[in-house]
């Protein structure tokens, strides 16, 4: 299933995204997802990031057409809790890296 992004609003602390189902003929099928900013800024979640976010959840959602998903907190924790570790392992390849270079420590 592919979807396309058609829109985006905001109401009071929650952001709507309208998505289409892309290639799936007349009628369209729309499908919203609603995210609550308040908790977006808690788990520190990329504003960039969260159309790819809620399209992951609308493809590991079962639901009929023209129907609203909403983007919970435990899955805003479950993402920045990856989020975290990647960075956290990054952190760690690079000073392992740094600890292993020869001629690291000012050599010249």
């Amino acid at each position: 299933m592919v979807f396309a992004l058609t829109s985006f609003t905001d109401e009071s602390s929650l952001r709507r995204f309208t998505f289409e189902l892309v290639g799936s003929g007349p009628p369209r099928t729309t499908m919203v997802v609603v995210a609550d900013m308040a908790l977006v800024r808690k788990y520190e979640i990329p504003l960039q990031e969260l159309p790819l976010l809620c399209v992951r959840l609308l493809q590991s959602w079962t639901a009929d057409a023209d129907s609203t998903a909403v983007f919970s907190e435990k899955e805003m924790i479950e993402y920045a809790n990856r989020r975290k570790e990647a960075k956290d392992l990054a952190e760690r390849k690079r000073h392992m890296y740094r600890a292993a270079k020869p001629g690291a420590e000012g050599d010249a």
